[in-house]
């Protein structure tokens, strides 16, 4: 295991951040895989689940088995550790800007063409990913924000698997990806024993995975001529809830996504155990967001993890300051997936959401 520190600047008053990146396998290796958790740094899940798997992987290499190379960044947001408001972490968003720290990310493809826009000869997966790369190191971070994003970028943007951990509030472990990667994340779905798995052409508002994804995409357009594959496997996987942060569960976590990298040819280790249950698939545009009609007490009762149909009462909220009380139902059939911990919710407060088979919405598919 080599460790590398990587300072972000420029700093406050010139001072640095640093990130820790853990380096297993052989450098330049193919498969190359890149995990990151915490972006969200108030996300504890995907921090906890790095470590784990940290442990894992310098098991492993030890042992001579890792045959790619894989970079591991449990830690993915000192910024966002920093931050707090009265005694609360407030990772989410960065203070100063209220940027959301997993969108906006640079666009990858836009800075290759900046620097070569001919078509790509020969090795043209290499070739892109060389001009991503001097896209990137281009740059000129004017802010503490964009350093890091553009240093995430640069550890994953060559990488052919990606996956980004986090936790959504209270929820079942699921993930997104790209519409035309979904088979191969219903089987990663299916390791990690995720309830669903959403997916988009794009999801909009340019997060870490679609930045990891999409140049190859828009490479394609830019060459339809030119047989260029979407060279990048990059997910955004949920692990549950934020409370969920049990030593044995983050372990077994670690474990199956160890053996799922073992299935892609990554390293060796023991097949994975049979999933629990199936994995739906559902469009990202066909999720119900059930919202707060009026400030209240949100008094959730379906559970994460719940089929429903339309009309299934979900919850009631008693609104204030009147008390009124509002029953909250579902208006599609599908698995509710994620619910609102929060208890004292304000008017149009997400609540509940359902991963419906249908598409009900367009435009930006991802929450704030």
């Amino acid at each position: 295991m080599n460790v590398e520190t990587i300072s972000l600047t420029p700093g406050p008053m010139g001072g640095t951040r640093d990130l820790t990146v853990y380096r297993f396998g052989q450098p330049g290796a193919r498969p190359r895989v890149y995990i990151q958790g915490g972006l969200h740094a108030d996300e504890a899940p995907g921090m906890l689940v790095g470590f784990a798997l940290r442990d894992h992987l310098a098991r492993l290499e030890a042992e001579g088995a890792i045959h790619g190379e894989i970079l591991l960044v449990p830690v993915a947001n000192p910024i966002g550790l920093d931050q707090g408001v009265a005694g609360g972490s407030a990772g989410r968003f960065e203070a100063t800007t209220g940027q959301n720290f997993n969108r906006d990310f640079p666009d990858a493809a836009q800075l290759a063409l900046l620097q070569d826009d001919s078509p790509p000869q020969g090795d043209c997966v290499s070739t892109l990913r060389k001009r991503m790369l001097a896209g990137l190191d281009a740059l000129a971070p004017m802010t503490q924000l964009a350093a890091l994003q553009r240093a995430l970028l640069r550890l994953a943007i060559s990488a052919d698997i990606v996956i980004d951990m986090h936790c959504d509030s209270e929820a079942t472990t699921h993930l997104y990806c790209h519409s035309e990667q979904v088979d191969r994340a219903a089987g990663f779905g299916h390791a990690v024993n995720a309830g669903v798995v959403l997916h988009a052409r794009l999801q909009g508002g340019a997060s870490f995975d679609e930045a990891c994804a999409l140049p190859w995409s828009a490479f394609r357009d830019r060459w339809p001529g030119t047989a260029i594959p979407l060279a990048c496997f990059a997910v955004t996987l949920e692990w549950r809830g934020m409370l969920d942060t049990d030593p044995a569960t983050a372990e077994n976590d670690a474990e199956a996504v160890v053996a799922w990298l073992a299935a892609q040819d990554v390293l060796s280790a023991k097949a994975a155990t049979a999933c629990e249950r199936s994995v739906a698939v559902a469009p990202l545009a066909g999720v119900e967001v059930v919202t707060a009609p009026r400030s209240g007490l949100f008094l959730a009762t379906a559970l994460p993890g719940t089929q429903v149909i339309a009309g299934t009462v979900l919850g009631q909220l008693r609104c204030l300051p009147d008390g009124e009380l509002h029953v909250l139902r579902a208006s599609t059939d599908g698995l509710l997936y994620a619910r609102e911990q929060t208890r004292i919710v304000r008017s149009g407060a997400e609540l509940f959401f359902i991963a419906g088979q249908t598409p009900i919405r367009h435009g930006m598919l991802l929450s704030t």
